[in-house]
């Protein structure tokens, strides 16, 4: 039987960047995020059940010229690992 999750992100805080499109952040953030919990599971610190108020996605690494998907799918991939 599946596992049933519910992930509601408020906000994803982008300090340091200049002009970027956040809706294309945000819509790669999810598709990504999704993609990692069907594919690889869902993460131990998620198991558990119950609410994460917070999470630091810590660092991850940008290179100059990623697109907006691109950073989505970074922090995607951070949130993801924070839940490890």
């Amino acid at each position: 039987m599946p596992t049933e999750i519910e992930i509601q992100i408020n906000e994803v805080a982008l300090i340091g960047f200049a002009a970027i499109d956040c809706e294309q952040v945000r819509a790669a953030l999810v598709v990504e995020l999704s993609r990692l919990l069907v594919e690889e599971g869902v993460p131990p610190g998620l198991r558990s059940g119950g609410v994460v108020e917070t999470l630091d996605g810590g660092a991850f690494r940008l290179v100059p010229g990623m697109q907006p998907e691109q950073i989505g799918q970074q922090i995607a991939l951070a949130l993801y690992r924070g839940w490890q």
